[in-house]
């Protein structure tokens, strides 16, 4: 009934990449029957090695020997299709491999990651019994990441009791947290964060759409591509499955190649690709390399031996609906939705970072937040640190030079204030009644509404927390190999160029100062906000904001876009991150949504 996609590389990408693979194709193969199948097309695997698969073959189920179709598509081929691509996997061309190779009496297809794990709800015995009465349409779901703190000490070979474990680990730490795509315009066909580890549609869906763009030869929005297309193509719907299942991703950001790959690696063209998508279909009449003879092969025939799997007792499964730990926020408020956030669920993945230091290490935070600094403060007792305490800077007031740290906790927690919320309500109510007037669209008045809350905010929080640090950083003295985490933070916001600036200058004694376009866009941001204050409605600001209406609408018309400015200032902090990053010594090692993580290089 259905057929599974996925694809990988023999390389040990990421972080564990066998145990992880096992682990996620045991567990996916667990919900499946036997008249389904997982499609794995091994990709640009030195010839001498056996494809993925095959090297793990002993530590994978039964069910997953007998559902694994393999496809090997190898590094001669490759070396044909990647063009100008320096990637080792060309994602489209894989995952299109599998598509048209695909059982075609299946009726649903669903393209995923190795290392992703499907936990249904406790009504359905399986994943196509869920499906069964599942209207034809385009679904999407959220991924939730589960540590290698966590998923390292399970058993491969233990599908059925992972799922358990992993199902009480999410409901003890409350760690179904939808990740909503931040932005109105893609909520309507890019539900969530990291769309590409679950995009389930009918078959005949991605046939229609000639599967994923192979144009796209370069690093991410493939899967926003596909969303885009599947969305046009379903009449302009994209539906989920929130309550019925969970995606767990296993989290591999230890080796630092996602962050390394962001920030080095070519993108694919965002805009042309997906804001402007327009066209249904894709590729040509020959895509997916039919007429290549690949080598395809049913895994349990290629293998002769098997291990004896030893299985637990089966945990009780939990009834009912999977409930999120809370409301989704639809909400077009990136910048409050990341830094107001939860401590308590934070902390579980800063865990994973405070586990690796020596016992010997010392930590410092610097923030004003009490909840946080008492879950970190659990946290680092929690770790055995030899009577090491973690230190709060500004509770101590140390001296220039006098604290000796191996790990800095940075936190950017905001609380919006009453008289900044009254504004943005306001704004909100005068923005509807505009809209009520014909004056401007649904879209307009919450690109306006989502323009003035991120500047507020942003505003707000760098005036509380720019001058802590300018207070305190110097009183630093971090080596090479230490680490800087900012918790409430990501690498698209101005605070996170502030500090690195300033870490730079105050504390690695670099020069360091904002460009002469950043001061300028945040002079331009002040006086900006101060024009779309709702309470200022004398003729001044209301011509002005009547000018950069039409301005945006005639932008939008002649370049598909209306933040031209915006997308300059972006574009120049991106080539200045570049320029400055060996200058700084401060390279990023791994996002997490609400947490950067970066190490103090030489």
């Amino acid at each position: 009934m259905v057929s599974v996609v996925t694809y990988g590389r023999n390389d040990n990408y990421g972080f564990n990449l066998y145990k992880r693979t096992a682990l996620g194709l045991n567990c996916l193969a667990e919900v499946l029957t036997d008249e389904d199948e997982i499609l794995f097309v091994d990709y640009n695997t030195p010839a001498h090695l056996h494809t993925l698969p095959e090297s793990i073959w002993d530590t994978l189920s039964p069910k997953a020997r007998c559902r694994l179709k393999v496809i090997r598509i190898g590094p001669e081929l490759h070396a044909k299709l990647k063009g100008d691509s320096l990637l080792p996997i060309l994602e489209n061309v894989a995952r299109n491999a599998a598509i048209v190779r695909s059982d075609p009496r299946n009726q649903w297809l669903l393209s995923t990651n190795p290392d992703v794990l499907v936990v249904l709800a406790s009504q359905w015995a399986n994943f196509p019994e869920l499906l069964k009465g599942l209207p034809e349409s385009f679904y999407e779901m959220p991924r939730f990441d589960i540590p290698e703190s966590v998923w390292s000490f399970l058993e491969r070979d233990n599908p059925r009791a992972n799922i358990g474990l992993l199902r009480d680990w999410v409901v003890s730490n409350r760690a179904a947290v939808v990740e909503a795509f931040p932005d109105h315009r893609f909520q309507k066909f890019y539900l969530f964060d990291a769309p590409g580890d679950f995009q389930l549609a009918p078959r005949s869906y991605f046939f229609k759409l000639r599967g994923f763009d192979e144009s796209m030869n370069k690093y991410l929005h493939s899967d926003a591509n596909l969303a885009k297309r599947m969305w046009l193509l379903n009449g302009r719907r994209t539906d989920h499955l929130l309550g019925k299942l969970w995606v767990l991703h296993q989290d591999h950001y230890l080796s630092g190649e996602w962050a390394r790959n962001l920030a080095t690696v070519s993108h694919n063209d965002y805009n042309s690709k997906v804001i402007q998508q327009e066209t249904v279909e894709a590729n040509g009449q020959g895509w997916g390399l039919q007429k290549e003879p690949l080598p395809f092969f049913k895994l349990e025939e290629q293998v002769q031996n098997a291990r004896r799997y030893y299985f637990g007792e089966s945990r009780a499964p939990v009834n009912g609906d999977l409930l999120l730990s809370t409301e989704i926020d639809w909400s077009c408020q990136p910048f409050y939705r990341l830094c107001h956030y939860r401590p308590e669920f934070l902390a579980v993945y800063l865990r994973e970072l405070l586990r690796t230091l020596p016992v010997h290490a010392t930590a410092v935070y610097l923030g004003d937040h009490p909840p946080t600094w008492e879950a970190i403060s659990r946290l680092w007792a929690e770790g055995g640190r030899n009577g090491v305490p973690l230190r709060h800077l500004a509770k101590e007031n140390p001296g220039p030079d006098s604290v000796q740290a191996d790990l800095l906790l940075v936190d950017c927690y905001y609380e919006r204030p009453d008289d900044a919320q009254s504004r943005i309500t306001s704004l909100q109510d005068q923005l509807r009644r505009q809209q009520d007037q014909g004056r401007i669209d649904e879209d307009e008045a919450s690109e306006e509404l989502e323009r003035f809350a991120n500047n507020l905010d942003s505003q707000l929080l760098e005036g509380r927390i720019i001058p802590v640090w300018r207070q305190y950083l110097p009183c630093l003295r971090m080596d090479a190999g230490s680490h800087v985490i900012l918790l409430g933070c990501n690498t698209y916001v101005g605070a996170f160029f502030r500090f690195q600036e300033m870490f730079a200058s105050l504390v690695q004694r670099i020069p360091a100062a904002p460009s002469g376009l950043q001061r300028l866009h945040g002079a331009y941001q002040r006086f900006k906000f101060r024009l779309q204050a709702a309470d200022d409605e004398g003729p001044l600001a209301k011509m002005v904001r009547r000018l950069r209406l039409t301005k945006r609408r005639a932008m939008r018309r002649i370049f598909g876009y209306e933040d031209v400015m915006g997308r300059i200032y972006f574009r120049h902090l991106l080539r200045r991150a570049q320029q400055t990053r060996e200058d700084f010594k401060l390279p990023t090692v791994y996002v997490h949504h609400r947490l950067v993580v970066m190490r103090v290089g030489k």
